[in-house]
């Protein structure tokens, strides 16, 4: 790698840096904490496509594909402690990269401060579908990544996972692990899922979940008496439900409701927030499905969880506003975060009244 390369690379690690941004023709700009810094001391990032150092970050599918949609996901290992997920890409100025960087220590649930369900999904579930949903970069691969690792050290079983590309490496305990790689272990999600029918496993991990084929494979997969773990691009509970039935073509919709009522175990949808430390703080909604919620799901009323269960944790419910609101109370975050990262600003302030 390019000196000055390795220099931007050292100093995000340094910082705790999130996320690495090149633009050619640019200096690089750092994300730390959720903000973002120009390094006004680093030289001009350069990047031309053909060239050795373009290439070196991909393998040979990843750049064929680059080549063909004029973007592509890659990973690194980066000395024994960090790896890279990157995205290199066409914009209108030139060539663009995002690094994110993931640390190849998996942090114990406690050290994540990640809510007790975590935990209850990675000690007492044998089978069932969980999500992790919300946006990018709110570390929902690394509260997965906290899951695994639990398991692997803790009980016997066959973990598999599917990912584009693999992000943390888990390398077998008292559990074997195989993890497979989008384009350079198999050919697609459905594929590879497809096939881990067949290869005698316990707990799967879907990286993302991109289309109907991935989704039903992963959802037959739960009925089959596995345990799967996937995230998805949503903001809570309740719009999962609802992007789940709605990429699925109207005439299997029905089908595909009264299968996920069956074996959807729980979604908690996840947040970053700027803390009044200077840290990010985890604020969370959660939704443990119980009778009633696999009820409403198959009366096609997604939107009435909320209104069905307002009892709070004793129904496995938890609103990110609820969650929000405490946080406040507790000096965790500024209400003016709380306010920007919530989905229904009004609640807050309901929540800040009990």
């Amino acid at each position: 790698m390019d000196t000055q390369f390795t220099k931007i690379l050292d100093l995000a690690v340094n910082r705790n840096a999130s996320d690495i941004h090149f633009q050619t023709g640019k200096k690089p700009v750092l994300r730390v904490s959720g903000k973002l810094f120009l390094v006004e001391d680093a030289d001009i990032f350069q990047l031309k496509e053909g060239t050795p150092e373009f290439k070196e970050y991909m393998n040979e599918n990843q750049y064929e594909y680059y080549l063909k949609h004029g973007n592509t996901d890659f990973a690194f290992g980066y000395g024994d402690d960090y790896r890279f997920r990157g995205n290199v890409y066409r914009q209108q100025s030139g060539l663009s990269m995002s690094l994110r960087l993931i640390r190849n220590r998996v942090l114990s649930f406690d050290q994540l401060g990640l809510p007790p369900v975590f935990r209850d999904i990675a000690e007492n579930y044998r089978q069932g579908f969980f999500l992790v949903v919300g946006p990018t970069g709110h570390g929902k691969s690394t509260s997965m990544a906290a899951i695994l690792n639990h398991i692997n050290q803790n009980r016997e079983a066959h973990i598999i996972t599917i990912e584009d590309p693999i992000e943390y490496i888990i390398k077998n305990n008292k559990s074997v692990v195989e993890q497979r790689e989008i384009g350079t272990h198999a050919s697609t999600f459905e594929n590879a899922l497809r096939a881990s029918m067949r290869q005698d496993p316990d707990v799967i991990l879907i990286g993302e979940m991109r289309d109907h084929e991935t989704i039903q494979a992963a959802i037959t997969l739960a009925e089959t008496g596995h345990l799967v773990l996937s995230t998805l691009h949503t903001n809570n509970s309740v719009q999962t439900i609802d992007r789940i039935i709605d990429v699925f073509p109207e005439e299997k919709q029905k089908q595909i409701r009264i299968q996920l009522a069956s074996t959807l175990t729980g979604v908690v949808s996840q947040r970053l927030v700027p803390g009044e430390d200077g840290e990010l703080q985890f604020a969370y909604e959660q939704m443990m499905v119980t009778d009633a919620v696999r009820n409403i799901i198959r009366s096609e009323k997604s939107e009435q969880i909320y209104n069905a269960l307002q009892g709070g944790e004793e129904t496995g419910v938890i609103r990110l506003e609820q969650c929000l609101a405490e946080m406040i109370k507790t000096k965790k975050i500024s209400k003016e975060n709380a306010l920007a990262y919530a989905t229904n600003r009004e609640l807050v302030d309901v929540f800040m009244e009990y």
